[in-house]
C-alpha cells in the first residue's frame, strides 16, 4: 500500500512538471482582443463615458466597413462635451492590414474638421474621432485601446 501511495505521488509530481514543460515549448497563450463592452469598461477606468452607441455605423458609403464599425460619443477628463467617434474592429491582423486604408477613405467622408482628426491604431482596432484636445483624454483612449487589443 505504501509503494502504491508513493507511485501515485510520484506520478502526480511528474504530471505537474509536464505542464510547465509544455508551456515552455508552446509559449504563453496570446491575449485576444476584447469586444466593445470590454473596451468601454477600460474607458470607464479612466472615467470616460460612452453614449449613443450604434453598431454597424461606418459613417461613409463603404458598406463593407459597416460590420466592423461602431459609432458612439465619448466624454471625460478634459473633454466635457461628448465627442463623436467610431471604432472599426477587424477580424484579425491580416484583415486589419488588408483593409486599414479603407478606414482613412471612410473617415474623409464623415470628419468635418480634418485638422482635429485623431486616429489611434492598435490592431485589430482603429479608433477615429475628431475634436479631442485634452492630452490626458487622448492618452486614456490610447491606453484603453492598446490594452483592449492585447498589446
Amino acid at each position: 500500500m505504501k509503494s502504491r501511495s508513493a507511485l501515485v505521488a510520484s506520478l502526480v509530481l511528474v504530471l505537474a512538471g509536464c505542464g510547465s514543460g509544455l508551456d515552455a515549448i508552446h509559449g504563453s497563450p496570446k491575449e485576444t482582443p476584447t469586444d466593445f463592452a470590454g473596451l468601454t469598461k477600460r474607458f470607464a477606468k479612466f472615467n470616460l463615458t460612452v453614449d449613443t452607441v450604434v453598431s454597424g455605423d461606418a459613417g461613409c458609403t463603404d458598406q463593407g466597413l459597416a460590420p466592423m464599425a461602431i459609432s458612439f460619443t465619448i466624454a471625460g477628463l478634459g473633454e466635457a462635451t461628448p465627442l463623436p467617434a467610431r471604432l472599426y474592429r477587424f477580424r484579425n491582423d491580416d484583415s486589419y492590414t488588408k483593409l486599414r486604408a479603407t478606414v482613412d477613405a471612410c473617415a474623409a467622408e464623415w470628419v468635418k474638421d480634418p485638422a482635429s482628426l485623431l486616429m489611434i491604431d492598435a490592431s485589430p482596432y482603429v479608433l477615429v474621432m475628431e475634436g479631442a484636445t485634452d492630452q490626458a483624454f487622448i492618452d486614456a483612449l490610447r491606453t484603453s485601446l492598446y490594452d483592449a487589443a492585447g498589446n
